[in-house]
Formats: structure tokens, sequence, C-alpha cells
């Protein structure tokens, strides 16, 4: 097999480069929609926790805002045979308490990510099934069970702690600042529950001194509250920017707002996990046996009850409505799936041939702060299917830790979520979120429904095995119309995020979503 060999080159140098000025001495106040779970960075693999996360830890590369993947910590590596891969870290990076990184410490923390207790999120689906050992100091050799030619991407992506510190810490030592060691460009400081988590510089960044030398970040899940502390000069950045503020903080005169189309996907996901579903109902309250959902025909008449374009227009203030999990140029796209249109009667003949001609009974499930409009989003996919006949008992929308906590653990009958891949392709999609879920492999990881279907992963397990990119693309192709034709998740759209920042600072969007410290600057 042809050796494959990836420098960091000129575009890490300029996706660093924002860091290595050395001009700034500015303090830096953000306004968070969402807080984190915790300052362990292996406790939960989910958006939430990212922008703290990337504060203070680093992985072996990274996605910039263009959604490419680029080095960090790894320098290069390359795929010495289908199922081997070598990795050589960047010399001289330290870690906040002046140790050096060496591969002991990647050893370690890629096979810790697997292993916190009470994860709602784990990172088996980033690790999957792999060998790791340190060559040397600098280089460590990967080996994955079977070929994996998107390896490094996905691997690559966990966050890397310092050994000596982590080996007998708790995630309670991280959340209280004792293990909270990083080669990240900031240092943690503290974390006030409910308030705030402060960073300090570190001036030791092997990529440069960091722009702000201190930076907060301050919860405020109220729309209103947010917007208003970035008006009033309280705060200089805040995510989670609704639709219906756009216009009065660019007339402000003193505030700006970052608007981007993401590959962020908001979706439905249905208890498939062949049981009495908890909020599955007849009309008179009593549980169905079989469960619905488990019935392709009834998945995909909820689907067609659904007008995506009313709720991009008219709720979710704007993205790109969606029919399969990512949008055309990437990687995976099937351009023979059709664009999902509403279709009342459809969704009445397909329930009547399955079997519930008058419906049943049903509760959504919902985040009420993890990205703008969610719980309005779940209530109107709510009313749209009540008029099709399905009786909403309820729409519960609760705060992102606890219902992703409680999502995990199967408690849900149908769950709105988001998810942005991993890396520029449909792999992380369909592995992920439609995959049959198997641990061991890092199959199936953000699959709460536990939707499983051979045929799908067949088709999905051919595409993990292809180096040749045409040929991966067409094979992922292949296994996106076989998911969304059976309706495995219900897509709804991309998600517009929107951000603001005061007028001394500026901001490069991001198409994943995933903001953080890099991309804010003065």
């Amino acid at each position: 097999m042809k050796t494959k060999r990836i420098l960091a080159t000129a575009t890490c140098a300029a996706f660093f480069a924002s860091t290595a000025t050395g001009l700034w001495a500015q303090d830096l106040t953000i306004g968070r929609l969402t807080e984190q779970s915790s300052i362990d960075p292996h406790f939960n693999n989910a958006g939430n926790d990212q922008p703290s996360k990337h504060m203070t830890f680093e992985s072996l590369v990274t996605p910039n805002s263009k959604f490419e993947i680029v080095p960090e910590l790894a320098e290069s590596w390359e795929n010495v045979d289908p199922n081997t891969w070598i990795v050589h870290l960047r010399k001289d990076v330290k870690f906040h308490n002046g140790d050096r990184l060496t591969a002991a410490d990647v050893v370690f923390s890629l096979d810790r990510s697997v292993n916190v207790p009470n994860s709602p999120s784990s990172y088996f689906r980033l690790r999957g099934d792999i060998t790791v050992e340190a060559v040397d100091d600098l280089t460590v050799k990967i080996v994955t069970k079977e070929p994996w030619p998107a390896a490094i991407e996905s691997v690559g992506r966990i966050p890397i702690v310092n050994k000596a510190v982590a080996e007998s810490a708790t995630t309670e030592d991280f959340n209280a600042g004792k293990a909270a060691i990083g080669t990240g460009p900031y240092k943690f400081v503290s974390w006030a529950r409910g308030d705030n988590v402060k960073f300090e510089r570190f001036d030791d960044y092997w990529g440069g001194l960091p722009e702000w030398e201190h930076v907060t970040m301050r919860f405020i899940p109220n729309e209103a509250s947010r917007v208003a502390a970035l008006l009033s000069g309280d705060v200089d950045f805040i995510d989670g920017v609704s639709p219906n503020d756009i216009d009065r903080i660019n007339g402000s005169g003193s505030a700006k707002v970052w608007s981007v189309p993401t590959v962020r996907i908001v979706y439905l996901q249905f208890d498939q996990r062949d049981r009495e579903s908890p909020f599955v109902k007849d009309k008179s309250g009593k549980l169905l046996n079989p469960n619905p959902l488990m019935d392709s025909r009834v998945r995909l008449a909820l689907s067609k009850l659904v007008d995506r374009q009313l709720l991009v227009d008219r709720v979710a203030g704007g993205g790109e409505p969606a029919s399969q999990l990512v949008q055309a140029g990437i990687c995976g796209y099937n351009p023979d799936i059709p664009e999902a249109e509403r279709d009342v009667e459809g969704a009445k003949a397909l329930l009547t041939e399955a079997g519930y001609p008058d419906g049943f009974a049903i509760t959504i499930h919902s985040s009420n702060d993890r990205f703008a409009k969610d719980a309005d989003v779940a209530l109107a996919v709510a009313q749209m299917w009540a008029q099709g006949g399905i009786q909403i008992d309820d729409v519960n929308a609760l705060a992102f830790a606890n219902f992703t906590a409680n999502a995990t653990k199967g408690e849900y009958s149908v769950m709105e979520y988001s998810y942005a891949g991993t890396f520029p392709s449909a792999e992380d999609y369909l592995k992920s979120m439609l995959g049959t879920y198997d641990a061991d492999r890092g199959i199936g990881g953000v699959n709460r429904g536990r939707y499983s279907s051979a045929k799908f992963d067949e088709a999905l397990g051919k595409s993990l095995l292809a180096f040749d990119r045409d040929e991966k693309c067409a094979l992922m192709s292949e296994a996106m119309k076989i998911g969304m034709e059976e309706t495995g998740v219900l897509p709804l759209y991309f998600l517009q995020s929107n951000w603001a920042t005061a007028g001394n600072v500026s901001f490069e969007p991001a198409i994943n979503d995933d903001w953080d410290i890099r991309y804010i600057h003065p």
C-alpha cells in the first residue's frame, strides 16, 4: 500500500497565526447560552462542552472554521499499511504545569477517553476499536482492528491530558481545577456553577502568545438577558443569537451579528428498542405493544407530516430544509433522495396501512438551551403531527445537560437533537447516528434510539473500508439512501447559527457550528 503523509503546512500556520501576535493584553467576556457539563475533557463529547474544552485542552488534529481538518498536537502522520498509523508529535509542547507533551500522554488520553464513569456522551464513537502504543517520546503508533481510512480524523479529535496529573484523577478533580492541566492557549482558573468559568493566558503556549489575557465565560441562558448584556457592554461576545434579535443588534451601532449556514443538522430520533416505549400510548393512555415507532411506515408517516420549509421560515429563523444528513457538495450526499415535502393524506394512508388509522398518543422531548429556538421547533413539529391525527400528550423541553443524559439512557420515545459531524464527509453522521450500536467498534455513538438495519450496516461497513475517496463517497451515498428510505432518523433542517460581538471584537463563524476562542479576535 502506498504510504500517505500529511504535514503541518501553511494552512495550519495560518490557523494558529491569530494566537501568535503577542500584541494584545485585553480581557474578554463571553455570554454563553449553555453551560458545560464538566471541565473533564473526556466526560462529555457534546457541543455544549466544546467552547470550554478548547480553551485548555487540545487534540492531535482539529477542524478549522471552514471544517477542514488541520494538525494541532500532531505535526504529521503516515498510513504505513491499511491498519497502522504512525503519528509524529510536535516538539517542545508544554502542559500548563511545565511538563512536556510526550507519546505517553497521548496513549493514556486515548485509553482514558472511553473509560470515564457516568459519561452522557462517550468518546467511544471517535476512538473505535484500536490499540495505541508509544514508539518513542514523540511518536505514537495506532493500530485499527480493521482498515479505517478516517482513523486520524476521528481518533485525532480526542482531547489530550497530562498523564502524570490525570492518572489518579476523577472528573471532580478536573472540575475543581486540580487536574485541569492541558496544552491549550488558556489555563483553567475557576468554575462557579450556574454563573461563570474563568481562564487566563498561558504564556508558554506552543502556538504563540494568546490574544486575550483573561477570558470569562458567563452562563446566560435567557435570550433577552444575553442580548442586553452585549448591548450594555457587560459582555463582548454572545452565542445562540435568536433570529428575532438580529436586526436589533445590527441596528444598535455598538454590536454586530455574524451568521453562517452550518452542517449541523436538527433531527428527530425515534425509540426503536423493540419494547413498549415509555411515551407512546393509545389515545386512552395505555402503552402500545408493539411500539409503533419500530415500523418504518409509521416513521415515514411522521416525516410526511412535517413542513420543513415552514420550520425554517417561521420558527427556526433560517437554515436549510433537510431530507438527508448532509448537504449537497459533501462526500456521501445522495442526489437521488427527493426533497421532503409535507403530505398529510399520504401520512394518514401509511398510518392506516401500519394499523393505526386513528393515530396514537406521543410525547416529544427536546432541549430548551442547546440552540436557538430548539424548544419552539419541537412545539411546531407537535402541532404539525396533531394536524395529522397524532395526539400530543406533551412537549417536554429540558436543560440540555439533563435532557441528553436521560436520552442516552433510553428514557424518551421521540427526541429532538442536533448533530455536527466530526470531519467533512457523511461518514461520522452515518456511523454515529444510524449504525447499529456497537461500543467496541465505536459505532452508533449518538444512535440513542437504537435504529438497527442489517441492510444499512452492510452498506456502511463497505464505505468505512474504502480508501479511494470517489469509491468511498459513492458507498456512503448508497448507505445514506437506505437510512433515509427507512427513516432511521427524521431530518428537519440544517441550522443557521448566529453569534454577535461588540464593536471592538471580530469573529470567524464556523460552518460546523463549533465556536471557540480560536475564532474570536480583538
